[in-house]
């Protein structure tokens, strides 16, 4: 497409449309696009690996998501009970100050099924779709039936339910490959679980890289210095974003909306890229940077050492995006 395209031409660019992940996203190569046709206020990182998990792993244990919405087989979230004085789901789940997180139907199973989070199975494609249909009110035999804007009533055609499930065989494989949130048959909000707060621990901690740019941070960290090593390293994060938009007295949340809008007006960052760096930004400045600025956390070496490879990711992630803002 050239620079002087039509407007109509532009908005046929993929990167333009909410959802849109990027070439070979997830698996590197270039072969395929994955999007989501919905425009969410967060979005997943790629399919696979523990990714999912981490995604989860960005708010306090004990936090409660709760589905949302769902579609392309992933599950939009709303994130509560991080906060012990505010037990409850917010009032507006799709408020801009309220947490969502988005995490993608294979991942939620295998998670599920390794015991890493609780408060979901498996179920049949044609299972999730009766329990879609009965929730949308849905009742077997009746008609359904819209208005355009002229009053002219138009029947809505539903599709054939899928058939049921059969055993597992060489070709098909596990027919049983949506996911529906329940626990011992009741309702159930989505959890970690110890043992995946464990995997989460020892991944992270296993993966600190400690730059040069920071030599206080490992006296730190050697001297048992867990918190302050903590509070150092989100230092360091929050003057990385303050560096990137040209703002020195920015700070906290209102720092991260204005590190998302210049990504978004001058290095041109694509809407899913977006949000999910919205969330990461947001969940760390609440859950890490405020609470080790303002109080004395007591902490062990392997939750300090993950709380810290967690916020260097953060901070080269910045980096690199001021550096392609120099390249343009």
């Amino acid at each position: 497409m050239s620079e002087g395209g039509s407007d109509a031409e532009k908005s046929r660019d993929l990167s333009d449309h909410p959802g849109w992940f990027g070439w070979g996203y997830g698996d590197g190569r270039g072969g395929f696009i994955l999007g989501i046709h919905a425009d969410w206020p967060s979005y997943p990182c790629s399919p696979g690996g523990m990714h999912g998990l981490f995604d989860l792993a960005q708010f306090p244990e004990g936090t409660r998501f709760e589905p949302m919405d769902e579609i392309d087989r992933c599950v939009l979230f709303n994130a509560y009970n991080y906060d012990p004085k505010k037990p409850h789901p917010p009032r507006d789940p799709w408020s801009r100050d309220a947490f969502q997180v988005a995490i993608w139907h294979e991942d939620l199973l295998r998670l599920g099924k390794e015991g890493l989070i609780s408060g979901v199975i498996p179920i049949s494609h044609r299972e999730w779709e009766l329990r879609r249909r009965i929730e949308m009110g849905w009742k077997r035999g009746v008609r359904y039936f819209t208005e355009d804007d002229q009053g002219n009533s138009r029947e809505i055609p539903l599709p054939s339910l899928p058939e049921p499930p059969v055993e597992e065989d060489f070709w098909d494989g596990d027919p049983y490959t949506y996911p529906a949130f329940e626990e011992n048959g009741n309702e159930s909000p989505l959890t970690i679980t110890a043992a995946g707060w464990e995997v989460v621990t020892q991944q992270l901690s296993e993966q600190v890289e400690l730059p040069e740019s920071l030599p206080d941070l490992r006296k730190l960290l050697d001297n048992e210095l867990y918190d302050h090593a903590v509070r150092e390293v989100g230092i360091a994060v929050e003057s990385a974003l303050r560096e990137v938009v040209g703002n020195d007295d920015g700070y906290g949340q209102r720092l991260v909306g204005e590190f998302i809008d210049h990504l978004h007006d001058e290095v041109f960052v694509y809407n899913t890229m977006l949000k999910i760096y919205r969330l990461r930004l947001r969940t760390f400045f609440k859950f890490v940077r405020n609470p080790h600025a303002h109080h004395k956390i007591s902490l062990t070496r392997p939750h300090a050492l993950s709380l810290t490879a967690h916020a260097l990711h953060l901070l080269s992630d910045i980096q690199e995006f001021g550096g392609e803002e120099e390249r343009q």
